[in-house]
């Protein structure tokens, strides 16, 4: 039997299905309505180029977003001209968001991850848990 080969979106999203199973499985509230999905794949969409290879940020962000457009295009400009600080938190637009920028993430990895949650929620466990995975490719994170 032959292996088909697996393109590198097709293993991105399925890390992201586990690390969003692991997240839940931790009982970390994430949102997944209309808005919140909408601001992820944008994001998701705009800067999935823009990040270098071997590099990849990751997003937490409070829900409600009352102003996604607004948000998201926040989100995009801190991520095109800012510096690039490995750990940055932000209100952006009433929400609380934290970026994590991640080097030496293998190739294969997802690029741009972004998770809205519930604001009680502590958003560092999200990115500890996220970073954990994404810099550990045998999925030990």
């Amino acid at each position: 039997m032959s292996r088909v080969a697996k393109s590198p979106a097709t293993d991105a999203d399925a890390i992201e299905r586990e690390i969003v199973a692991r997240l839940e499985a931790a009982k970390l509230r994430l949102r997944f309505d209309k808005v919140a999905l909408r601001v992820v794949r944008g994001l998701k969409a705009a800067l999935a180029s823009v990040i270098p290879e071997g590099q990849a940020v990751v997003f937490a962000i409070s829900a409600p977003i009352r102003l996604p457009a607004k948000t998201e295009t926040a989100l995009d400009n801190m991520v095109r001209s800012g510096p690039r600080d490995p750990r940055r938190h932000e209100i952006v637009h009433g929400n609380k968001v934290q970026i994590r920028w991640l080097s030496d993430v293998p190739k294969h990895m997802p690029k741009v991850l972004a998770f809205v949650h519930s604001v009680e929620v502590d958003a560092g466990v999200i990115l500890a848990l996220v970073e954990a995975r994404l810099l550990k490719p045998n999925g030990d994170g």
